[in-house]
């Protein structure tokens, strides 16, 4: 038999990031927004997490466009909690 060897943490990031995306695609952006928090606490680093960062940038402009400035800013306020507590 081969030596197969999964690596489950790249896995594991993929499959939340497209969870997050399918949230996101369907405009259900509080559900998007705690799954891409979750990647960028848990997989600094990774391309999925600079991914996470930038759809929350756009989620957080998503807010503010339609005047949920509170929204907004929590958002910000969270991907900035999540970046440091990632370090």
């Amino acid at each position: 038999m081969a030596n197969t060897t999964i690596d489950t943490s790249l896995a594991t990031r993929g499959f939340l990031l497209r969870m997050g995306n399918a949230w996101f695609e369907q405009d259900e952006l509080r559900q998007a927004l705690d799954v891409y928090l979750k990647i960028i606490e848990e997989y600094p680093g990774s391309e999925e997490s600079q991914t996470a960062q930038t759809t929350l940038l756009t989620i957080a402009q998503r807010y503010e466009q339609d005047g949920l400035l509170r929204l907004s800013m929590d958002v910000l306020e969270r991907l900035e909690q999540a970046l440091t507590a990632a370090v």
